[in-house]
């Protein structure tokens, strides 16, 4: 039995070492069988050029083998064969160029003849540019504010006067007054720039002469004065500057009560004594400045008109006042 078995493998051994011989024969044989291919291939082109060299009359195409070499000795290996055949197949199509991006501002709509019609989108308009508060009086300053004031009061011109009697004039001249003066108060309120006030006032004007020119030409001294009560509104606007100032105008109308008295020396008249309603206008030009928390004190330039007042003609005064006024 052991005899049988060492008989068996010696029999299997001898068969797979002839098999492998006849692979690596069959092996050679392949390669070899190339090359006789290749010479037969080479043959045949030869007779074919000189073939076509007879026919033609021209010299045969040479045909040059370069001399072997190590390299081309050597058989391709399987890693080299899988890269030829790797490098051998096309490369990616061509990419299409990148559409161009949408604008999102633009809508595109079609006629029904299929014109395309490009919609702009509307930009939302910028936000409002935001305002400082300080550069109203109504924030920098306060909403309400009073203004006591005090001032000196010149006339513009000379008053007139006339005293007719039955249709004729009987003393006609021009009255020349002093520097009087003047106290008031204002209260009002803003609107940012825009502010409105109610004011009181009184105004007193002494008469130093008169220089007739009726029923003489003559100059005479009088003893007199003129006194105007106000009452007005004005509308004015007002900015800021700097960090504490400001400057303002404004202008208005008022209604008022007129007295006007007259004491001609060397004359032998009676006095001259007028006291009616009146109406008023001023204009105001004031310019201020924070002196504390909600203080300002200010200066200002007022022209104050009153109508005529009896024999007493339409006045125009110059007023310069000084005050301090609160805010709040």
């Amino acid at each position: 039995m052991p005899m049988n078995n060492y008989l068996m493998r010696t029999l299997l051994f001898a068969y797979l070492f002839c098999q492998a011989l006849s692979l690596l024969a069959q092996g050679q044989n392949t390669y070899s069988s190339r090359d006789a291919f290749y010479d037969s291939l080479e043959a045949r082109a030869r007779a074919l050029s000189a073939r076509l060299a007879d026919i033609s009359g021209t010299e045969p195409i040479p045909f040059n083998r370069p001399a072997p070499t190590i390299l081309s000795t050597v058989k391709p290996s399987a890693p080299v064969q899988a890269q030829n055949a790797f490098d051998s197949l096309p490369g990616p199509p061509n990419a299409s160029p990148p559409a161009p991006p949408a604008d999102p501002d633009n809508q595109t709509l079609y006629r029904a003849d299929g014109t395309p019609v490009i919609l702009s989108k509307e930009k939302p308009s910028p936000p409002p540019k935001e305002v400082d508060s300080s550069e109203f009086m109504e924030e920098a300053r306060g909403r309400y504010f009073v203004q006591p004031f005090v001032g000196l009061a010149m006339m513009g011109s000379e008053v007139s006067f006339s005293k007719v009697d039955y249709g004729t004039p009987t003393l006609v001249g021009e009255v020349e007054a002093n520097v009087g003066s003047s106290v008031g108060i204002s209260y009002g309120r803003r609107w940012k720039n825009l502010d409105a006030e109610v004011h009181f006032s009184y105004s007193h004007v002494g008469f130093d002469s008169i220089s007739t020119t009726v029923p003489t030409t003559a100059n005479y001294s009088v003893d007199g004065s003129m006194e105007l009560y106000q009452a007005g509104a004005r509308v004015g606007y007002g900015v800021p500057f700097g960090e504490s100032g400001w400057i303002r105008a404004a202008g208005g109308f008022g209604y008022g009560k007129r007295k006007d008295y007259m004491s001609v020396s060397g004359i032998p008249v009676s006095d001259f004594f007028e006291n009616n309603s009146v109406f008023s206008y001023d204009l105001l030009l004031s310019m201020g400045y924070e002196m504390a928390m909600g203080l300002d004190g200010f200066i200002a330039y007022r022209l104050l008109g009153a109508s005529d007042n009896g024999k007493y003609g339409n006045i125009a005064m110059h007023l310069f006042e000084v005050g301090l006024g609160a805010n709040f």
